[in-house]
């Protein structure tokens, strides 16, 4: 994997090598005052101020983090008029899916559902990243949403021990050109 200037990973490493900069300078002066007579109330006092700075810091970036992953997110949603609907069936130890290919861009609802028992439906693009799952039970229909814009083939996995050959429990998906 590449990482470039403007990736999630570098964005989230200088965010963690301020506050860890932040950290430091705050022991640095605490550790240089450190014999320095100071009142149980001016103690008291500056911990609530710092207290309640930090909490509203920390709320802020977590509603930041998550309102900015909301628009990584693979997941198509929503409801399932226009979909191309995929129905998968999970046993012991194949996945069924038909059909088996559609093209890109197709907004797509995997039906997935078990002849067994539990199975763990896993999708995993043609660079081999994890990009939907969803459990496969037995007399259950989950779905998943996804809109597969890159050409190739993905790959399925059983996210679930399932039995003795739960590793043989593989199958691919093909998404074609538009």
């Amino acid at each position: 994997m590449s990482l470039h200037y403007g990736s999630p990973q570098i964005a989230i490493g200088i965010a963690f090598a301020v506050l860890a900069a932040l950290l430091a300078a705050a022991f640095v002066v605490i550790a240089t005052q450190a014999g320095t007579e100071v009142g149980e109330q001016r103690v008291h006092d500056v911990g609530y101020w710092l207290r309640r700075r930090w909490l509203a810091l920390l709320v802020a970036i977590g509603v930041l983090v998550v309102g900015i992953s909301l628009f990584d997110l693979p997941y198509a949603g929503g409801d399932p008029a226009g979909r191309k609907v995929v129905k998968v069936t999970g046993g012991q130890f194949f996945w069924a899916l038909s059909p088996d290919q559609v093209p890109a861009g197709t907004p797509i609802r995997f039906d997935v559902s078990s002849v067994d028992v539990n199975h763990g439906f896993s999708l995993y693009d043609p660079h081999g990243h994890l990009i939907g799952s969803v459990q496969a039970m037995p007399g259950f229909h989950n779905n998943l949403d996804l809109t597969l814009t890159e050409a190739g083939v993905y790959r399925i996995l059983c996210f679930e021990l399932c039995g003795v050959n739960h590793s043989t429990m593989q199958s691919t998906f093909t998404v074609t050109p538009s």
